[in-house]
């Protein structure tokens, strides 16, 4: 680890040179094109069917809440746009990071698409739209997730960002931005996709220009797919429409209103460990292995309604608020696999029933009510060499989130001969059987209420070359939990107050090479209740990060290396067997992470990302085992290559052909106990998911260079998993369950822009 580390510098320069003198060869070609895309209605090539904003992918606004240049952003920021995710094929966030330095994907693999469940930097990481915190329930499993069909863009902030957004993990943060209206007088695009696993797609968006100053837009898609289980399958349908009120003026008011329906949500599955990432001599889990029932269900619904005002007062300074209000509904009932065999527990050194796994069973119902708010004052000024662009802001979080839910027993199952029907999956929380599974037991409750409030400042010094940012926020956050468990009620409730930080600088040079460091903190709040009594402190996360950026001037070729130390510390950890908390743990990563992005001469285009990371445990007083060890889910980095190729003109005109290269390295899985283990009171064996190497193509043909009359016109196949690679995205191997990933997936589109 430390010697890539070392060598990432040598790495980052080396890729720097070699673009230097060949991206300044052809720097009025890439000029140009880059010119022909910013006026295209989308994305790089304008045969593509989707519609984009209009900024490019060198600016960004998670670091500052301001728009700004990447280059001159001392912090990593990785850019995905709406063009990328249509011409990939993807379905969802957890996809879309794939192609993302320091993230460590799809952790729940093919079996839970439901959720966008990722790491950054080896960390949780929170998502934000719009510059607003996307909750989940503080308790259960009802969690927002934004289809694909309503992002203009993605922004992966990396490295602790609570200066700006208040609670947040160490590792960073993502933002997605919705597509708004756009200032032109009509545009739309209709596109129809099938694929394989019955996978299928019709995404429809369409806006304009009423008078002078009313813009409109309106979109949605009806999107499904079996899974890749046995009776799972996932469908939603999602509509938003936008109007913006006063464009091209000085006040403008955006209203933003959103609608999506999951009726089907896949199956939550797992596959045991043994079986999969650890060898059973009966063979190997087949990976469209279901071990519920062909009865389970999950079901969600969301609402939102979000408003963007803004006003420019002149002379540099303008006021921005934005605020959503948004509503989450599920329901959930499965059977799943406990990962152990049936006779696990009975102290035998080795299973008698090595086929047969025990089951339980959980139903739930919840929902999820939430308010953000966030007040922006930005302007700027100079005292005497020194220009300053300040941010002034202020924000409220509040979420209420209730859950009726009830834990039991079930049946067991035979993964390599399964014989479904055995029990019926329960309708509702009072239908679970005990775990005697004899009659029914008593559902619990939990509501919770959580709160935050904080005020933040930032100053974007510039004087000549030399680019400094300072941010600074405090905040008040209060959370209260009731839970109601056999007729016990307890309320728990906590009030935490934190001041966090960032500053960095960064140099500018001529040539486009800016190097740059910066120092950031972050806070999470924690409701855990102690063993020794009292409740949690929150987590404090702090990281130091130095790196090199490199633009080409007057190109959109950016490339960027950076390297980062971060620590966690006051992390809660439970007991594995008593399952008390202890508030002792810390956790250190660092690593390297590059990435190049880089529109190339004759057609071509490319983008890279390398990481290589080590995250380990440096204390932890409740599980001793694990000091020494990785987080569980997180992966030491990997690298990801993708190029194609659009001819500018010849019999070729207006075909596309791509594809790239996905290797992921390991992934820590935690201690595997086997029976034997079990029997000997050892803790078992530390492991991890082997490395996997994964490619994926694609092909797209735009007919209207080949016809006038098909103008617009666009089809389109893509291939992910290629050569339909079986392998394992993530195990919990301590509870004895492993994830698959996604095999081959082959999918068609036709669309067509107007």
């Amino acid at each position: 680890m430390l010697r890539s580390i070392a060598r990432a510098p040598l790495l980052a320069g080396a890729a720097t040179a070699l673009l230097m003198p060949f991206a300044a060869a052809h720097a009025a070609d890439t000029v140009a094109d880059t010119a022909a895309d910013a006026s295209a209605v989308a994305g790089p090539d304008a045969s593509e069917i989707v519609v984009t904003g209009d900024k490019p992918a060198t600016v960004a606004s998670a670091a500052t809440k301001t728009s700004a240049p990447i280059l001159e952003t001392p912090q990593s920021i990785s850019v995905i746009d709406a063009s990328e995710i249509k011409d990939l094929g993807l379905q969802n966030l957890n996809q879309a990071l794939r192609y993302v330095a320091g993230v460590t994907p799809e952790t729940r693999g093919a079996g839970a698409e439901v959720y966008d469940q990722f790491t950054l930097r080896g960390f949780d990481a929170p998502v934000f739209l719009d510059g607003l915190k996307e909750f989940t329930s503080a308790s259960g499993y009802a969690s927002q997730q934004v289809d694909v069909s309503r992002l203009d863009r993605v922004e992966i902030l990396k490295g602790p960002s609570g200066a700006l957004y208040g609670q947040s993990g160490p590792g960073g943060l993502v933002d997605e931005q919705s597509k708004l209206p756009l200032d032109r007088a009509f545009y739309g695009a209709v596109s129809g996709t099938y694929g394989n696993y019955s996978l299928y797609r019709v995404d429809a968006d369409v806006g304009g220009r009423v008078g002078q100053n009313v813009l409109w837009r309106l979109y949605g898609s009806a999107n499904g797919a079996d899974t890749q289980q046995t009776y799972g399958t996932r469908a939603r349908q999602t509509i938003s429409g936008a109007v913006t009120l006063g464009s091209g003026s000085s006040t403008s008011f955006t209203v933003l209103g959103n609608y999506s329906h999951d009726p089907r949500n896949g199956n939550y599955s797992v596959e045991p460990t043994l079986g999969t990432l650890v060898t059973n001599p009966a063979g190997k889990i087949p990976t469209n292995f279901y071990g519920g029932e062909p009865g389970d269900y999950f079901s969600r619904s969301q609402a939102s309604l979000t408003y963007i005002f803004k006003h420019d007062f002149g002379s540099g300074w303008a006021f921005r608020s934005s605020g959503r209000y948004q509503y989450v509904k599920s329901d959930l009932g499965i059977v799943y696999t406990g990962g152990t065999q049936s006779d696990y527990y009975s102290g035998a050194a080795a299973s008698t029933a090595p086929t047969d796994y025990s089951r339980y069973s959980y139903a739930t119902r919840e929902q999820l009510n939430d308010w953000t708010f966030d007040n922006q004052l930005t302007g700027s000024f100079d005292t005497g060499p020194l220009h300053h662009s300040i941010l002034l802001g202020v924000d409220r979080q509040v979420a209420h989130s209730n859950e009726l839910y009830a834990f039991g027993g079930a049946t067991s199952i035979d993964p390599f001969d399964p014989v479904y029907g055995t029990m019926a999956t329960p309708a509702n929380p009072y239908q679970v059987l005990t775990y005697a599974g004899v009659g029914y037991g008593d559902p619990s409750r939990a509501e919770t209420q959580t709160r935050q409030q904080g005020v933040y400042a930032q100053d974007q010094i510039s004087v000549g070359d030399l680019r400094v940012t300072v941010s600074g926020r405090q905040d008040w956050a209060r959370a209260q939990s009731t839970v109601t468990t056999a007729g016990v009620t307890t309320t728990t409730l906590q009030h935490d107050h934190k001041f966090t930080y960032r500053v960095g600088a960064l140099y500018v040079t001529k040539i486009g090479l800016a190097p740059y460091v910066s120092y950031s903190t972050s806070f999470e709040p924690q409701a855990q209740q102690l063993a020794g009594g009292g409740l949690a402190k929150p987590s404090f996360g702090k990281q130091i990060e130095a790196g090199l950026k490199y633009q080409v001037p007057g190109t959109s070729i950016l490339v960027t290396g950076a390297w980062f130390h971060i620590d966690q510390t006051n992390v809660v950890e439970s007991n594995p067997i008593t399952f008390l908390a202890y508030q002792a743990g810390k956790v250190r990563s660092r690593g390297v992470e590059i990435e190049a992005s880089a529109p190339l001469p004759y057609g071509f285009n490319t983008k890279i990302a390398f990481s290589r990371q080590s995250v380990k445990v440096l204390e932890n007083s409740a599980d001793p085992k694990s000091v020494g060890q990785g987080l569980d889910g997180v992966g030491r980095g990997g690298i990801t290559a993708y190029l194609d190729w659009s001819p500018k003109s010849g019999p070729l005109l207006g075909l596309t052909v791509g594809g790239d290269v996905r290797h992921v390295d390991s992934v820590y899985a935690d201690f595997y106990q086997s029976p034997a283990d079990y029997a000997a009171g050892s803790s078992g064996t530390a492991l991890r998911t082997p490395a996997v190497t994964l490619f994926d193509a694609l092909i797209r043909y735009d007919l209207g260079k080949a016809n006038a009359r098909l103008d617009g016109v666009t089809v389109g196949i893509n291939s992910t998993n290629l050569f339909d690679k079986k392998y394992l995205t993530s195990c919990l191997a301590q509870y004895g369950w492993c994830w698959y990933g996604q095999r081959r997936t082959v999918q068609g589109t036709i669309g067509f822009k107007f």
